[in-house]
């Protein structure tokens, strides 16, 4: 996690098998999605010209521990940032698929309360890394249903039960695990700036994020560029 590099690719292979399982869609293929992948956390002005792609494993340790230092970075720049949250689940995360897909459900159901999942699921982090390893494909789904109903946010553990029966929402998350390897994210957390992979900023503290964000935003004072050199 977070190394930014994957040693797993036969695993990574796999992993799309088990997507197959769940819907129809070519491996070898990303077909044009009905709507942007990943879902925005984060709106800003609309003289705002910095959008941040995040890419998170929601079972990975390195994107719970990276999550305080985001919040800060979207606080900071609450008018000046778009912020996209984009699921890469992580092949050797066993269920992380089934966080992804639980996502896709509140997304549908009560978005608004997006970013209150997220938290709820890197706190809940560890029962389905470590326990959660003798479970049933239907047991993890129960418990994240569970884990997500006592969190009060608008959705249901029968709404993500029903939720994980519903084919266009699985594809949603696939096609978001696809998108983000067809960008060659190969790890997690890594992020995208304004189109652009850029591969430290998962060791970003608040600081470098704002000396970074602030070149972008004022060129002439500091450049983001001068930050990466």
């Amino acid at each position: 996690d977070g190394t930014g590099t994957c040693p797993y690719a036969q695993e990574m292979q796999s992993f799309l098998f088990l997507f197959a399982a769940f819907i129809p869609v070519s491996i070898g293929q990303v077909p044009v999605p009905s709507r942007p992948p990943g879902f925005v956390i984060q709106n800003a002005s609309d003289t705002s010209h910095v959008i941040i792609d995040v890419f998170y494993d929601l079972l990975c340790p390195d994107s719970k521990a990276n999550w305080p230092i985001l919040q800060q970075v979207m606080s900071h720049y609450k008018n000046d940032a778009r912020v996209r949250l984009v699921l890469f689940p992580l092949p050797y995360h066993h269920h992380a698929f089934f966080t992804a897909f639980a996502a896709q459900v509140v997304i549908a159901r009560h978005s608004s309360t997006y970013q209150q999942f997220v938290s709820l699921m890197f706190d809940h982090q560890n029962e389905l890394l470590g326990g959660g390893e003798t479970m049933t494909q239907t047991e993890v789904q129960e418990h994240i249903a569970e884990i997500v109903a006592s969190g009060k946010i608008g959705v249901t553990s029968e709404q993500i039960m029903m939720g994980f029966k519903d084919e266009s929402l699985a594809e949603r998350a696939v096609l978001d695990w696809k998108y983000s390897a067809g960008r060659t994210i190969d790890g997690t957390p890594e992020f995208a700036i304004n189109g652009m992979v850029v591969p430290d900023a998962s060791n970003y503290s608040i600081a470098d994020w704002i000396k970074f964000i602030d070149g972008l935003l004022h060129p002439a004072s500091d450049s983001a560029s001068n930050f990466m050199s």
